[in-house]
């Protein structure tokens, strides 16, 4: 007959095998915060031994589900907290892990905005979570602070005869270093522009009741202690301009003072001479390519009303070489010498005989410097200024040598002279003629002297 039990026994069995496995699994919630102020930190690393876990959610928890076969090691991290590592028995469920900040150090260093020295003295408060820490810098200008890292600071900083200065100085993981230029409370500063062009005029003097301060630098700011509340007698100076002066009341809410200076009125003086160092009259004379005057009969030109700066000085005249120059003008007159040289003129000089043949390879010099030879056609082609008498010399073996005085006369472009030589006597054929006709005559008289000695001798003979 069928029993039932076994059966039943078996299922009961492996009901409750199916239970006891369902109580072995455990669930542990973390839950990290900041044991300074409690809050809940989010995003904050949970290993479980040893091994990365998970992230802390936006409500700063992570659910741990494990066998609850054994103790978990719990360890959680997070910048600028110290970490925190903990042996959690298997049946925990609830954990609450509370971060410490970790302690860092702020440096504060303060430095004069104008000189950079450091400011010793200031008095530096560092707030956070209403708790205050103050210190005054040293002769370094700098005070350090024992801090809590991942945490936000006011920075409060006073000193004498400087501008109040507060910051915010966000601490993370590591130490920090932070400077600070502070504007002295006495600091005023003068800018000096040109009135025309508005640039920057350096070296500029500044006094204030007839008393040197100092000089604008390459940007035309001076910055110089200045004690509020009082009426001072400003002066600007500076060479090529106008002095800038004016009465004024430095208030404490004035920072700066700007004053544009008018160029001053120089004279230039332009002289103008020739290549004899004659004066030359009637030279038109261009200032940056404008017609601006005209010497005189002593070669000179005034211009009384330039101001300071670059000019380009240009000297034209007719038949000469125009000459330019670059020149600075400052605060004083000057003069500007200038030498025109004459024009050149292209002269084609020919060469020819009495009988009208061109003679090739004579020398020619001009004014006493050699200037060539003529070509196969007895033509040189040289260079002399115009309206000026030059010297032209010509000399050829077997003739006579010429010179002669020429001039160029401004506006004949295809000037030509010919100069005619004459053929030289040959000297040392008419020597050599001369010696043979000596030679001649002596043989001659030789002849008759030795004739007549012969003739006597046979008188002689005969006589006896």
């Amino acid at each position: 007959m069928y029993n039932p039990r076994p059966r039943f026994l078996f299922s009961l069995l492996l009901v409750l095998l199916l239970c006891s496995s369902a109580q072995a699994t455990t669930n542990l919630l973390i839950t990290v915060q900041d044991s300074l102020d409690n809050t809940t930190l989010p995003h904050a690393t949970v290993f479980v031994n040893s091994a990365n876990f998970a992230l802390t959610n936006n409500n700063g928890q992570a659910l741990l589900t494990h066998a609850g076969l054994s103790n978990q090691d719990i360890k959680v991290s997070m910048s600028g907290y110290n970490d925190w590592e903990q042996i959690v028995d298997m049946n925990t469920t609830t954990l609450l892990v509370n971060l410490s900040r970790k302690t860092l150090t702020l440096k504060v260093t303060l430095f004069d905005s104008d000189t950079l020295s450091p400011i010793s003295g200031a008095n530096i408060n560092v707030t956070a979570l209403n708790a205050s820490i103050m210190q005054q810098t040293g002769a370094s200008g700098s005070a350090i602070f024992a801090v809590n890292g991942a945490t936000l600071y006011s920075v409060d900083i006073n000193a004498p005869n400087y501008q109040a200065r507060s910051d915010t100085v966000d601490m993370g993981a590591v130490n920090q270093e932070i400077q600070y230029k502070l504007l002295s409370g006495n600091s005023f500063s003068f800018v000096a522009t040109d009135k025309d062009s508005g640039k920057a005029i350096p070296d500029a003097e500044v006094r204030l009741n007839a008393i040197l301060t100092g000089k604008t630098d390459a940007r035309g700011i001076l910055i110089t202690p200045v004690s509020r509340g009082k009426s001072y007698s400003i002066e600007i100076k500076k060479d090529g301009y106008q002095t800038y002066t004016e009465l004024r009341t430095i208030s404490t809410s004035d920072a700066v003072y700007y004053a544009s200076l008018s160029k001053a009125s120089v004279s230039a003086v332009v002289y103008v001479i020739d290549e004899s160092r004659m004066p030359l009259s009637g030279a038109d004379v261009y200032i940056n390519g404008t017609l601006s005057g005209t010497t005189n009969e002593y070669g000179r030109t005034n211009f009384p009303n330039l101001t300071t700066g670059d000019y380009l000085l240009e000297v034209r005249k007719s038949g000469y070489t125009t000459q330019n120059r670059a020149v600075s003008i400052s605060g004083q007159s000057q003069d500007y010498t200038f030498t025109l040289p004459y024009e050149s003129a292209a002269l084609t000089i020919n060469v020819q005989d009495k009988d009208k043949k061109v003679v090739p390879n004579a020398s020619i010099a001009v004014d006493g410097n050699v200037a060539g030879v003529t070509d196969d056609n007895g033509q040189l082609l040289t260079h002399v200024a115009f309206n000026t008498n030059v010297n032209i010399t010509v000399t050829k073996d077997g003739y006579t040598p010429l010179s002669v005085q020429n001039q160029v006369i401004q506006g004949n472009g295809t000037a030509t002279t010919t100069l005619v030589l004459e053929k030289s006597l040959d000297w040392g054929l008419i020597g050599m003629i001369a010696l043979g006709a000596i030679g001649v005559l002596i043989l001659f008289a030789a002849i008759r002297m030795f004739g007549r000695r012969k003739r006597r001798h046979v008188m002689r003979r005969n006589e006896i």
